[in-house]
């Protein structure tokens, strides 16, 4: 700590200035808000002996484990159902420049996808609602390092999804070569992934204002 700034904190609690003017008048000469809050906690220690304990957010191999299992099984499930609904708008709107479909083909991928959703949905909605309970018991996870970097990151993809599937349709647009098989597939897209993004984008901002609710 700058010991002229420690000798006015010093000198300031001394004659009973609180600590919400102590921190207006430094700021005031320009201190940063961290630094100012750095002294005061070092004149506490000093006046009462004990330090100041840190805080450390929750980031467990626990927590790691839950998200990634959450994320993953999200995936799983969100890119089997898309790829049902490929086959589903294949079957029902026909391309007549397109060679016939091997039916032995379309039901073996349409039951691995069918596999992947009827095991990753509840396995993900399992992992979520462990989550939620835990993050509920424990307000503090909010803040876990390991939640925030992950949730950013299933919305860096969710985006990047979204803007290519847009990118791809303008483009197929501008060329005159939009079909009504190519806008339903590229609507699907567009719905899952705008509602993975909405889903965890909400829940960052609920965060935030749970937080701020403290």
């Amino acid at each position: 700590m700058n010991k002229q700034l420690g000798e006015f904190l010093d000198a300031a609690k001394a004659q009973g200035v609180n600590e919400e003017s102590v921190v207006t008048l430094l700021r005031g000469r320009g201190w940063p808000e961290d630094d100012v809050y750095r002294a005061l906690a070092d004149h506490y220690e000093t006046q009462t002996g004990v330090a100041v304990p840190l805080y450390k957010p929750s980031g467990s191999a626990k927590d790691a484990f839950l998200y990634l299992l959450s994320f993953s099984m999200l995936g799983t499930w969100t890119i089997a159902l898309g790829s049902i609904l490929f086959e589903l708008i294949d079957r029902w709107i026909k391309d007549p420049l397109s060679a016939p479909s091997n039916t032995y083909d379309l039901s073996y991928q349409m039951a691995n996808s069918m596999a992947c959703v009827i095991v990753g949905l509840p396995v993900y909605l399992l992992t979520m609602h462990y989550i939620l309970g835990d993050v509920k018991a424990h307000p503090e996870k909010l803040d876990s390092p390991v939640r925030k970097w992950l949730t950013y990151l299933a919305l860096l993809i969710a985006a990047g999804v979204v803007v290519g599937d847009v990118i791809t349709f303008l483009a197929y647009f501008l060329r005159g070569d939009l079909s009504a098989r190519f806008i339903w597939k590229t609507t699907m897209v567009l719905v899952i992934a705008g509602g993975v993004f909405w889903y965890y984008f909400g829940a960052l901002q609920r965060g935030t204002r749970a937080k701020g609710r403290e």
